[in-house]
């Protein structure tokens, strides 16, 4: 290819990413800047007129301004020879800067020239050239490829170790000036998602939540972000008015950060040539807990994941949802209990009835009055705790710090009486193998008594190895005092039931019929567990012949 020497018009085009691991003191603007002038000034045949910059944009692709501005440039004639400092810096994906080298470049009547790779498309090429060019080329995007790699493995690392890496932090915290993988509460947005979880509990709809907000004039977490002073894009548009809507309180009512602990991982970039994203398996996230100051308490957090799950349909008048809603099942089929209401003589009534029934699917109506439930969920509420509060005395003043000592004791006795019968099987074995060398017991009668004792020891040994298990949980476990009996002690004194004493105690009210009711309660283990406790506290003041009055 031939160019008149006058009619050279050069531009220097200086790329650099810190993405793909470009050397910043080798490759830096100032340094191919100066590289480029100072081959500029040994050819005076060529005029350099324009100077293009992608700073901070990656090889792998040609999708960057400066780039895409010199083109154009190129197409109205303004520019006739590029030049680089290297091939790399042009680009670093194989195929695509092959094209422009052997394709777009000549086509477009382009001289480009590569410095420190000794390349210039107007020189004579030989068969060597045609071989290293490409070479140099494929080497470049192998570079590039195992940096992606290098960086995703760092990237892995710090997840792992619930380093946060994210460019922003959500609503409610702030990176820490400190330390920028370290997350920190945002006082003001943290006491906006106290209040989001707050009204969840009380029956508010992620809808009535968000009209709340704007209600009371709270700036959406895109603004927000905005009214910091930070350059943040959710890539969501938020329009002219901004307001909070039902997809972002969704969003922070489902979010762990909240109860410290960080989740990330959850989408990957498909390869280091592309950009777009792909979701990972949600098991595949990665979680680590306690990385930072939590918002919202785990109970509240899980109270709500619970809400989250159920029916709560809102009446269009109404700001919450009913007292009882998504709690009340048919003890026949399982399914939902629907509310309905009458009025008879200008008096309101409230009942549930079935929704199989009520669909005519079968099943009978089990119709019975909101009254009559919220009575005896009442009652089973007051009886409950007052249990569980002489429980916890007893256990108490019979020198027990938590009922879980009086559990691990149970574990360590029971672990001691499989111990011994494990080994009085093996001791069996032994002498039922003597006394067929002695010839006490015949081959056929060894066989059979030997096989019967293998299996009783053999179900011994997975006796204590589940023992030994559930010993090893209970020692795991923190060693306070059982925080969830104060969920149930706060309503000690309770009159009256709302919301969140429904949510905060009740798993599920079960109807049969009007006769029969069943409240089962949260925490249901740790209650049989306690009960099993004081159970056991009697049995040995029996054994002492001590009295023990309470439940």
């Amino acid at each position: 290819m031939y160019f008149n020497q006058k009619s050279i018009l050069a531009a220097d085009y200086l790329r650099l990413s810190r993405e793909d691991g470009d050397k910043l003191e080798s490759d830096s603007i100032r340094n191919q800047r100066s590289l480029i002038n100072d081959f500029v000034k040994q050819h005076k045949e060529i005029q350099l007129v324009e100077e293009y910059i992608d700073d901070g944009y990656s090889g792998t692709n040609f999708d960057r301004p400066a780039f895409q501005r010199m083109l154009e440039d190129v197409k109205r004639k303004k520019i006739n020879c590029i030049i680089v400092k290297d091939l790399s810096r042009l680009g670093r994906n194989y195929i695509e800067t092959g094209r422009y080298l052997e394709k777009i470049f000549p086509f477009m009547g382009v001289r480009f020239i590569a410095i420190t790779d000794h390349y210039d498309s107007a020189a004579e090429s030989d068969d060597a050239d045609q071989i290293i060019v490409p070479f140099k080329n494929l080497i470049n995007d192998a570079y590039c490829r195992d940096i992606s790699i290098k960086i995703r493995s760092q990237l892995d690392v710090k997840r792992k170790n619930g380093q946060f890496i994210g460019n922003f932090a959500a609503y409610g915290y702030l990176k820490d000036p400190e330390d920028k993988n370290h997350l920190i509460v945002d006082e003001y947005a943290a006491d906006i998602v106290r209040l989001i979880f707050n009204l969840k509990i009380d029956g508010y709809s992620s809808q009535r939540i968000a009209a709340r907000l704007n209600e009371m004039g709270v700036l959406p977490p895109l603004e927000y972000k905005r009214s910091r002073g930070m350059n943040y894009n959710s890539g969501f548009r938020s329009g002219s008015d901004p307001k909070w809507a039902v997809t972002s309180i969704n969003r922070i009512l489902q979010n762990e950060l909240y109860i410290g602990t960080m989740v990330q991982g959850k989408n990957r970039k498909i390869n280091y040539k592309v950009k777009k994203s792909s979701p990972i398996a949600r098991e595949n996230w990665i979680r680590v807990e306690n990385t930072h100051e939590a918002i919202i308490p785990e109970e509240s957090f899980q109270y709500v994941q619970s809400l989250l799950e159920i029916d709560t349909r809102i009446a269009p008048k109404r700001k919450s949802v009913y007292l009882f809603s998504g709690f009340v099942r048919c003890g026949d089929c399982g399914e939902n209990m629907v509310k309905r209401s009458t009025t008879k003589k200008g008096k309101k009534y409230c009942y549930y009835h079935c929704s199989t029934y009520k669909n005519k699917e079968g099943c009978s109506s089990h119709l019975i009055s909101e009254k009559m439930i919220y009575e005896v969920v009442l009652d089973s509420v007051k009886k409950q705790i007052a249990l569980l509060t002489e429980a916890e005395e007893i256990i108490k003043k019979n020198g027990m710090d938590t009922y879980k000592k009086v559990e691990s004791r149970s574990l360590e006795q029971q672990l001691m009486a499989l111990y011994e019968e494990v080994e009085r099987y093996k001791d069996l074995k032994a002498r039922l193998y003597q006394d067929m060398v002695d010839g006490i017991v015949s081959r056929e009668e060894y066989h059979e008594y030997n096989q019967r004792f293998t299996e009783k020891m053999q179900k011994a040994e997975k006796a204590k190895q589940e023992t030994e298990e559930k010993k090893e949980k209970l020692s795991a476990e923190e060693k306070r005092m059982h925080p969830w009996i104060e969920d149930f002690k706060k309503y000690k004194n309770i009159q009256s039931l709302d919301r969140k004493a429904v949510v905060t105690l009740i798993e599920q009210i079960i109807v049969y019929s009007k006769e029969q009711i069943e409240i089962q309660f949260k925490y249901s283990d740790e209650m049989q567990e306690m009960i099993e406790a004081v159970q056991i506290i009697r049995e040995r003041k029996e054994r002492k012949g001590e009295f023990v009055c309470g439940a």
